[in-house]
């Protein structure tokens, strides 16, 4: 079980301010006391009498610092008489109203001495009333400076003097004080027994046992047990602990800090083994106080266990189903808000449970704390593999557009989350969300999202690249923003960002460069795509000699001399086209899929001059050049239509019938059937109604 402690925080009015207030009340009334003080001087104490009198002649003069250095010589082991103590107190009177803290307490701290020697001898005649009120000042004044230990010796001797309810309970707010002095000091043995000497001066006083005085008492108490008990973890000290915030709870079921305690007793319950009855209390805080910081403990807690694997366990159904019917609250919390593991096991909670206002405030909620961008990529795959598909499209489409939440709520949660944050969406999530869409074929909803985007095509400037920046739009995002646009069939558009990503941006990867160049050659003018394909082929040159080998036969260049080809086909330069193809099939570190199209290119070519015998035996030789049979099948088909424009049927259904029997689920397979359709029905068919 991880510590506990450094979650738990308990309401600063818990525990008693430090301050001169009541200093300064209880310095008055000691005025009086001072007055009223016997000031008898026998024979046997004519020298103390001497030294009250030095200590009030300084005190005369206004030497305040000579009144502190002659208490300071005051032999309490010795004879002391009430003259002393008077003067002693006149002196911490005099450096209390100077300021002088430090002075006080150390003054107070002798006359509290003082008074102790007084009390013991019944010759003296102090009033035990009087007694108390010194020894409480002493304390109050210590308690300023930070002496708690020193403090909470003199309020014991006023306790042990108190026979007055409301006497007792004086002196118990001034003990809270020490404990609250001593915890903020990490003193928590000081602090545990002022706490606990409090409640029984409470109890005794006859106060309201329900009062917020004993029950803050109690709490601090119980408070003290369990951090004492976390640092020895000895079960014995953690069973103390159980049963002092079971006191506090019997006590005080309504206190403001209920919450909090049931949260420490789920701790020790936990620490102890006994598990059943940490998930009662965990149901009880649950039901009782689910808008607590207490219930956010719980909630964190649970997501900061992990499985042997050391991933996070998974949450309880009734950890679950409490995110989703308390979003809002769970999002005002800026620890739960920013966790990723709480947040996406909201989220995708939230889908497959069907709240719509949940699924939106956790969707956007992730989309601000994931910076990697693998909770969104898992929250979609998850979703997607459970047969949750439609609830994943809704939520990877709201990342696509990058919705700006405060357009519809200027004030909403969700508005103030992207205002705190500075931006709509992490670009890691935008990203992560564009490749899911990819992964999955939703390219349409890609395509959808790159028409709605503002700025998309905009000149690069400053606030142009902030705006991109608050949207998430990396270059990555862009990238597939454009072949979204490919896919779809917008490339008249999916050029346009191509050039940008390339011009403006300054991508200069062989990649991107090549998918540039592509395009270009699908729909630019010739000098687009020439220039397109020498840049692509530069960096195909380069990117081939940096692995150590000839740039001019790299893999790349050979991909590169396919779309100058292309562009040679396309101005009807067919041999020029066929030379560079050729040199792709020769290039014997080309990829065996490119060479087998480079091959099928070149029967094309003699199939588009109507040089039939040429592409026959052009596709003939794809399969053995190549390895993929998507250019097999296509060599085959096409074979066979150049077998039909000679009029020889028979070879021509040879072609069609190994096409179907050997590549039956192939594009070209449905083809191939229906020309054998048509001619065995048929006997032949013309050559004119043959297409390519």
């Amino acid at each position: 079980m991880a510590r506990t402690d450094h979650l738990l925080h308990w309401p600063q009015a818990a525990f008693p301010h430090r301050g001169l207030l009541w200093l300064i009340v209880v310095t008055l009334f000691l005025e009086t006391i001072s007055i009223g003080m016997p000031c008898r001087v026998c024979a046997n104490d004519s020298g103390d009498a001497s030294i009250a009198t030095e200590i009030l002649e300084t005190l005369d003069r206004g030497d305040v610092d000579a009144a502190v250095l002659a208490v300071a010589n005051v032999d309490v082991s010795n004879a002391v008489t009430p003259r002393i103590l008077a003067a002693v107190i006149q002196t911490a009177r005099a450096c209390t109203s100077d300021q002088r803290s430090d002075d006080a307490a150390e003054v107070y701290h002798t006359a509290a001495a003082v008074c102790e020697k007084l009390a013991k001898d019944p010759s003296a005649n102090l009033p035990s009333e009087k007694a108390i009120a010194i020894w409480q000042a002493a304390a109050n004044g210590l308690t300023v400076v930070g002496r708690d230990a020193d403090a909470l010796r003199w309020l014991r001797l006023a306790a042990d003097a108190c026979g007055d309810p409301s006497t007792a309970r004086r002196i118990g707010g001034s003990l809270l004080s020490v404990a609250s002095g001593a915890l903020n000091a990490a003193d928590k043995l000081t602090a545990g027994h002022a706490y606990q000497l409090a409640i029984e001066l409470f109890e005794k006083s006859g106060a309201d046992v329900s009062g917020q005085s004993i029950a803050t008492a109690r709490l601090g108490y119980a408070w003290t047990l369990v951090m004492a008990a976390n640092e020895s973890g000895n079960a014995e000290h953690i069973g103390q602990s159980l049963v002092a915030v079971d006191e506090f709870l019997n006590h005080h079921p309504d206190h403001g800090d209920a919450s909090s305690a049931l949260l420490l007793k789920m701790s020790c319950q936990t620490r102890l083994g006994e598990h059943e009855a940490a998930e009662t209390t965990r149901s009880e805080l649950l039901e009782k106080h689910p808008r607590t910081d207490a219930m956010c403990q719980v909630v964190l807690l649970a997501c900061a266990n992990q499985d042997g694997d050391g991933n996070p366990s998974p949450l309880s159904e009734s950890l679950r189903n409490y995110l989703v019917e308390h979003y809002d609250f769970v999002l005002a919390s800026q620890a739960l808000r920013s966790n990723v593991d709480v947040v996406k096991t909201a989220l995708v909670a939230s889908a497959i449970t069907g709240a719509p206002d949940a699924e939106v405030a956790f969707g956007v909620a992730l989309s601000l704390c994931d910076e990697v961008g693998d909770a969104a990529t898992a929250t979609l795959e998850l979703l997607h593999q459970n047969g949750h598909d439609a609830a994943a499209q809704r939520i990877a489409m709201r990342w696509l557009s990058a919705r700006d939440e405060s357009v519809n709520g200027p004030h909403s949660l969700l508005g103030k989350m992207q205002n705190q944050s500075g931006m709509l969406i992490t670009g890691a999530v935008r990203e992560a969300a564009c490749r899911w869409a990819g992964r999955t074929g939703h390219w349409s909803m890609l395509a959808m999202a790159a028409a709605e985007e503002p700025g998309l095509y905009d000149t690069v400037s400053e606030p142009a690249a902030e705006d991109a920046y608050r949207r998430g739009r990396s270059l990555h995002v862009e990238r597939l923003f454009a072949e979204a646009m490919l896919q779809t069939g917008k490339t008249k558009q999916s050029l346009k960002l191509w050039e940008r990503i390339v011009d403006d941006h300054g991508a200069d990867d062989f990649p991107t460069l090549l998918r540039l160049a592509e395009t270009a050659v699908s729909v630019g003018s010739v000098t687009q795509a020439s220039t397109r394909i020498a840049a692509a082929q530069a960096a195909a040159m380069q990117q081939g000699a940096a692995s150590g080998g000839q740039g001019s036969s790299s893999p790349e260049v050979a991909l590169t001399n396919l779309l100058a080809a292309n562009l040679e086909v396309r101005q009807l330069n067919f041999d020029r086209g066929r030379a560079l193809l050729e040199q792709v099939v020769r290039s014997s570190r080309a990829d065996a899929d490119v060479r087998g199209r480079a091959q099928w290119m070149i029967g094309e070519t003699y199939f588009m001059q109507e040089k039939f015998t040429e592409a026959i035996a052009a596709y003939r030789q794809v399969e053995a050049i190549g390895s993929s049979d998507q250019w097999t099948a296509a060599a085959l088909v096409q074979a066979g239509k150049s077998f039909e424009q000679l009029g020889r049927t028979r070879e021509a259904t040879v072609c069609y019938s190994t096409l179907v029997s050997r590549f039956g689920d192939s594009p070209h397979a449905g083809g191939a059937r229906r020309r054998l359709a048509a001619m065995t029905s048929g006997g032949s068919s013309a050559p004119s109604t043959i297409r390519r």
